[in-house]
């Protein structure tokens, strides 16, 4: 008699370890599953994490790069108001790079507001308008006009009378 203490009976009569199961998956369809997988995640990945990781630090830099160049201009600005002539004429060159993150730009001097004149620097490719105030400079000194980045030389002028 058979008493089946002591065996392993499990199903159709097979032993149930872990490891001496041979009715899984193939080694080379679970590398072709685990494959197939990992490409339709990474590819997810990338085009959902394009703007992340391409124009979100574009935008960054250019503004930056925006701050920059609005601050040498209301550096400027503020030196022609500290030694402006009673009468005579006062000219710099602003250095201004031609493209941010390859793409032209515009800065404009606006003075609609006679208590808040401002240097407006914008870029419609990359959708980005930076505004800085000169607190009151074009009071005393009438600012306004506009250059573009890729016009060449660009300059600061004050004509006095």
């Amino acid at each position: 008699m058979k008493s089946g203490v002591g065996r392993n009976q499990g199903t159709q009569g097979r032993c149930n370890t872990i490891g001496r199961d041979n009715r899984a998956v193939t080694v080379s369809l679970d590398y072709i599953m685990i494959s197939c997988v990992a490409i339709v995640f990474f590819l997810a990945v990338t085009a959902v994490a394009g703007t992340m990781l391409l124009d979100r630090p574009t935008n960054i830099a250019a503004t930056q790069q925006f701050n920059d160049i609005g601050n040498d201009i209301g550096t400027k600005l503020t030196m022609f108001y500290l030694i402006v002539p009673a009468s005579g004429a006062l000219n710099t060159s602003l250095t201004m790079p031609s493209t941010i993150g390859g793409h032209a730009y515009t800065v404009r001097m606006s003075t609609n507001n006679t208590t808040d004149q401002r240097v407006i620097i914008e870029s419609e490719d990359l959708k980005i308008n930076v505004s800085y105030t000169i607190n009151g400079i074009g009071a005393s000194i009438p600012i306004n006009g506009e250059t573009y980045s890729t016009s060449g030389d660009q300059r600061l002028t004050f004509v006095s009378t």
